[in-house]
């Protein structure tokens, strides 16, 4: 009997525990909701900080982008050769960055050692210098002007549509035309072409082009003539040096251009011609040209050696003299293949 009522108390009890269970709330749903919410929670912010945090990272991307050196913008004014330009003004486009490539322009009248500078200036590390070629420079002159100074045209319009019509074009970068001027010159002025044919990546960026021209002066007849000529050069050839190359012994230059050619040259006309170029040099400026009188330079004693190295230090050479004077076009256009010319193994272009 307490046997069996210990068995019926035990049912009682787990049937009242059964029926309480079923009326008391639950503890544990509500904790558990509240956490699957906060997990959701947690994972929404931290998609939201995700996108954030890109969004500032292009935006930091972008700024700076425009406000680094100038390589990441399509447009800027960094001028790549301080030292050997450092005055030079390059407005860098999509179309032409015109500082990427350094020239040497001898400017010169006929009969006044300009072709031995050339061969000097040539021996130079990282120059090649070529000689004349038949006044390419005022033909490029003349057909940049043409367009310059058309109304139709307007080659320097900044409307935003640009010019509509016959003449039609969108608006045209600043120095846009000095990179085909310049790549004229450096396709008459290749390296040697086992160079060109080396089988791997021939960079000739670095190298200075240079050459020389002896019909210049015929194109500066008026003050505004040298006006343009200087406009002309300083916009095309911004990273340039100049050397005007004169011959104050004028009876000497009249004795050499008669044995060359044949024919007598005045010496008024050869005076007018040296005033022209000088008036160029000074127009361009001390930074950009340098002048030169082959009467100085030339001496058969060496004495004017310190004229030339004077030269190749303000072209921005370093450890570089020349210790000998070769004569090229002598007694006409005999050139000199005797004499070496030799700068110093440490001869070298500053950078």
């Amino acid at each position: 009997v307490e046997k069996r009522n210990k068995t019926s108390d035990k049912i009682r009890n787990t049937e009242y525990n059964n029926h309480n269970h079923d009326h008391i709330p639950s503890t544990l749903s509500p904790s558990f909701e509240q956490k699957q919410i906060s997990e959701d929670y947690k994972f929404q912010i931290l998609f939201c900080v995700c996108i954030m945090f890109c969004i500032f990272q292009s935006r930091a991307f972008r700024f700076t982008s425009m406000t680094s050196s100038g390589y990441s913008s399509p447009y800027y004014t960094m001028n790549q050769y301080p030292t050997y330009c450092p005055i030079a003004k390059c407005y860098n486009s999509p179309r032409c960055q015109p500082c990427q490539r350094r020239f040497l322009i001898i400017i010169a009248t006929g009969r006044s050692g300009s072709t031995t500078l050339m061969n000097l200036l040539d021996a130079l590390p990282n120059v090649r210098m070529a000689g004349e070629n038949k006044g390419a420079l005022i033909n490029d002159f003349t057909s940049y002007f043409d367009l310059y100074e058309s109304n139709e045209f307007n080659l320097q319009t900044k409307e935003h549509n640009g010019v509509d019509g016959a003449w039609k074009h969108f608006p045209i970068p600043d120095q846009s035309l000095a990179c085909p001027i310049q790549k004229r010159y450096e396709a008459i002025n290749p390296p040697p072409e086992m160079n060109l044919n080396f089988r791997g990546s021939y960079d000739d960026s670095e190298t200075v082009i240079g050459f020389k021209t002896v019909r210049l002066h015929d194109s500066l007849v008026s003050e505004n003539d040298v006006t343009q000529w200087t406009h002309f050069l300083i916009e095309n050839f911004p990273c340039a040096k100049f050397v005007v190359n004169i011959r104050g012994d004028v009876e000497s230059q009249k004795e050499s251009w008669l044995q060359a050619f044949g024919k007598e040259l005045d010496g008024e006309s050869i005076r007018k011609y040296t005033r022209r170029l000088t008036k160029l040099a000074a127009s361009l400026g001390q930074d950009r040209a340098r002048i030169l009188d082959m009467s100085d330079w030339s001496k058969e004693d060496g004495s004017g050696l310190g004229v030339l190295n004077d030269l190749v230090e303000w072209l921005g050479f370093r450890g570089c003299k020349f210790s000998s004077l070769i004569h090229s076009n002598k007694d006409g256009y005999e050139q000199d293949v005797e004499t070496s010319i030799s700068l110093g193994k440490d001869c070298h272009l500053k950078r």
